[in-house]
């Protein structure tokens, strides 16, 4: 860990006692933005949790060689949902997926900034995300670069938009891109990209949360994190900073596996072992969507909740 990280930490353990004018002064830097919504819960970023004993050890896969192993086409079954939620007045969060042939979009978003700000700065990235695909995909531009360059546009729309009205709007973002049975995918923020076969549940998406750095540095563990009560706290997010840092992954496609977009309203209240458990008893994607929105509402709905899931089968 670098020593800016390293001082940072130090200030975000003493802010937790501190009153309102000295938490804004190390708030403003450190550069977090808070989301204006209750407080989420965070787990350890980029994990694969095993639950049963599986055939063969997972892997995230690589590519190589792709040409030589003819890999026959897989086909896709997908359904996307969200719900406000138990608490919130609104709906902040936004999602879409789009099937261009031989490439599938999924996208996902979780606004902040309150009413018509977080709404609109999360339709604003979804919405660029769908135009600069399409016209990738008409280009034929290698999904990896346009996975990422798709981010980067969404991330300069949302932040001209907060910039003319004067807003401190921004979003998360998480994209995949499935293309000749790969998943390419790119997040920022907190909204998770999860992959799920067998007897195991793997985090794509690493969260870009003070918390999940602390869980990271040893200082907070899963479960202090989970329940902390200034987890809401991203160091990174759509429509800060231009242009902004964006995690990439690529992840082979397995037939009867899962792959999981959500916002923390789902992941923050519905623990991996009952996703990966929904997601593998239930075959028909609708269902799935419906049954994990129903769980989360049931343990408390604290925040918007949605979800896409796509089966491949």
């Amino acid at each position: 860990m670098s020593q800016g990280w390293k001082s940072l930490i130090e200030k975000f353990l003493r802010w937790l006692g501190m009153n309102e004018g000295q938490e804004r002064e190390i708030r403003n830097h450190a550069g977090a933005k808070e989301r204006q919504c209750a407080p989420t819960r965070v787990l350890q970023p980029a994990y694969t949790r095993r639950l049963r004993p599986e055939p063969d050890e997972f892997i995230l896969p690589e590519i190589e060689g792709r040409a030589e192993r003819q890999v026959a086409p897989l086909s896709l079954v997908w359904h996307g949902m969200t719900d406000v939620g138990m608490v919130r007045p609104h709906n902040e969060d936004s999602f879409s997926s789009l099937d261009l042939g031989k490439q599938k979009l999924f996208v996902i978003a979780d606004g902040m900034g309150g009413h018509d700000a977080g709404e609109v700065a999360s339709r604003i990235a979804v919405d660029a995300v769908i135009r600069e695909v399409r016209e990738g995909v008409e280009r034929k531009r290698d999904p990896q670069t346009l996975v990422e360059h798709a981010v980067q546009k969404a991330n300069a729309a949302v932040k001209r938009e907060a910039t003319a009205k004067g807003s401190n709007m921004g979003t998360t973002l998480s994209v995949a891109i499935v293309a000749e049975n790969t998943a390419y995918v790119a997040n920022v923020g907190d909204s998770r990209v999860y992959w799920v076969e067998n007897g195991s549940i793997t985090q794509i998406t690493e969260d870009h949360s003070l918390v999940a750095k602390l869980v990271a540095a040893g200082k907070l563990t899963k479960e202090e994190a989970r329940n902390h009560p200034k987890s809401n706290l991203l160091y990174r997010t759509i429509g800060t900073d231009d242009p902004v840092k964006v995690d990439t992954f690529r992840v082979d496609l397995k037939k009867d596996g899962n792959l999981l977009l959500c916002t923390d309203g789902l992941w923050g209240m519905v623990a991996d072992e009952e996703l990966h458990r929904v997601c593998a008893d239930e075959k028909d994607s609708k269902k799935v969507c419906a049954k994990l929105v129903e769980i989360a509402n049931n343990n408390g709905g604290q925040d918007n909740i949605t979800a896409i899931v796509v089966k491949v089968k």
